[in-house]
């Protein structure tokens, strides 16, 4: 009581009696239950004293955060450890009373969880983690749902097994948690400290952590709500089409939320969800203007996609369209779109690899058929490590020992299909060889190295993807690599 009624009033004392009272409040101690409510409550009023509301309306966390002093700043991270510490032990303990003090404190943590802060926002995000992950374990079991996280199905709506304090709380939560999502790994196009989109130099580590975080307490609201969810998420995306709220930080955010909820939902919904998304992305690549613009919204399409293989192996069609928009995307200069899009297409080729080598509905062939005859045009613009991405894919789609047959009912053995693919890198071999045996030196030179390295590193993915159906490849250089082993060593000797 001393602390809070008599130090925690006066600025001068706060922050230092802040820290005792979040010490407090963060242990567990069940013989002690009277005097934690009391604590709670006491806080609250006092908050309520000195001006700092819990409605969003009349916050002023984040106005006293920015535009006050390196106090007032130290008081808001104070008071964030002091409500992530005590709802984490105490937050059945206040659910129980008839009092609205849970969702009072849970609102105060919401208003926290907006402060512009990275550090704070982690703070918070933690103990939202913790919190709804036990909201859902309960809601499953009081459904009776023996699905996992990710297989809870959402026609037992669990929003009927809460609490009723907390269907306003995980709304404004989905809201915050789209709206600040992090980074995932797969993302290589970002802007800069001058605003620029460049391709992503090196990870950050930190973020991924927080990305991980923040996806699985997005996953856990989902399953609660995800009509809500679903609302919030296509309400925000009609935003970014008709440009109320256009930018790229929203844009970001926004698709790197939908794709981390990717197997939350069931497939009927999330069918209905993705179509949507990717024709509203579709149709906002073709409308912005500016090669920023289009890679910004280039990688946002191409990491969604890349989320939902499930979806893509049911609809051939839209996996078809998606990839040749790869395809587009390989030609884009601009830093990381082409990396992304080699990557991309080695994702959803691992994970859709039987629909590329098995006829589809109103196709006479297998896309790899129609893939490794245009693949020139394709790499025409990548550079060698893409390249290296790209024959990868391709042999991960080759990999898949189903049989290759075409619309009259003939079978295309995997070792043609093979031939075609490593026709233009066994023909630059051939070339090389050929000058070196009228020009031995020609051997030696630095860029002839360079293309033998990369036909030699494109064999080594092809090889590692296909395994055994290698053998008709290397029986085609075999006999050359013991020749150039034994040139080079003669070479080195020589040189010694």
């Amino acid at each position: 009581d001393a602390l809070v009624l008599r130090f925690f009033p006066d600025p001068n004392y706060r922050n230092e009696a802040l820290d005792c009272i979040a010490e407090i409040g963060s242990l567990n101690s069940n013989e002690h239950n009277a005097s934690f409510l009391k604590l709670m409550e006491n806080v609250l009023t006092q908050l309520h004293t000195t001006g700092i509301s819990c409605e969003a309306d009349t916050c002023n966390l984040t106005n006293l955060f920015l535009h006050h002093s390196e106090r007032e700043e130290q008081f808001v991270h104070k008071l964030a450890l002091f409500f992530t510490g005590y709802l984490k032990q105490h937050l059945t303990l206040l659910e129980n009373e008839a009092s609205p003090i849970a969702a009072v404190a849970l609102k105060y943590l919401l208003r926290i969880s907006e402060v512009p802060d990275q550090e704070i926002f982690k703070i918070t995000v933690e103990c939202w983690h913790i919190l709804s992950q036990d909201l859902f374990t309960k809601s499953k079991t009081s459904t009776n749902n023996n699905g996992g996280i990710l297989s809870f199905n959402r026609t037992n709506n669990a929003m009927h097994a809460l609490n009723p304090i907390y269907i306003n709380i995980l709304h404004v939560l989905r809201i915050i948690l789209i709206g600040n999502m992090s980074k995932p790994e797969e993302v290589l196009v970002v802007t800069d400290e001058d605003n620029n989109v460049v391709r992503e130099s090196t990870k950050d580590t930190e973020q991924l952590a927080l990305y991980k975080t923040m996806r699985e307490c997005l996953v856990y609201c989902t399953n609660l709500d995800y009509d809500d969810t679903e609302r919030i998420m296509l309400g925000k995306l009609q935003k970014q089409v008709d440009g109320s709220e256009w930018s790229w930080n929203n844009l970001n955010t926004l698709c790197w939320a939908i794709g981390s909820i990717s197997g939350a939902m069931d497939e009927d919904p999330e069918k209905r969800f993705l179509v949507t998304v990717i024709k509203d992305l579709l149709g906002l690549c073709e409308m912005k203007r500016g090669k920023d613009n289009k890679a910004i919204i280039a990688s946002n399409i191409m990491y969604v996609v890349g989320q939902y293989p499930r979806f893509l192996r049911a609809h051939w069609k839209f996996l078809k369209t998606v990839v040749n928009k790869l395809f587009e995307f390989m030609h884009e200069s601009h830093p990381g779109v082409q990396d992304m899009a080699c990557d991309t297409f080695l994702k959803i080729a691992t994970k859709c690899k039987r629909k590329f080598v098995t006829i589809q509905v109103d196709e006479t062939r297998p896309f790899i058929c129609e893939l490794v005859e245009s693949l020139n045009e394709v790499v025409n613009d990548l550079q060698p490590h893409q390249v290296n991405a790209f024959y990868e894919a391709v042999g991960t789609m080759l990999s898949d020992r189903t049989p290759i047959i075409v619309a009259n009912g003939n079978r295309i053995e995997h070792a043609q299909i093979l031939n075609q693919l490593m026709s233009s890198p066994n023909a630059s071999w051939k070339r090389i060889l050929t000058i070196g045996s009228s020009n031995p030196a020609q051997m030696t030179d630095s860029s002839t190295l360079r293309e033998m390295i990369q036909i030699l590193k494109l064999n080594t993915r092809m090889v590692l993807t296909i395994g055994s159906m290698y053998t008709s490849q290397l029986e085609t250089i075999f006999q050359d690599l013991l020749n150039l082993h034994r040139h080079y060593s003669e070479y080195i000797i020589q040189a010694v």
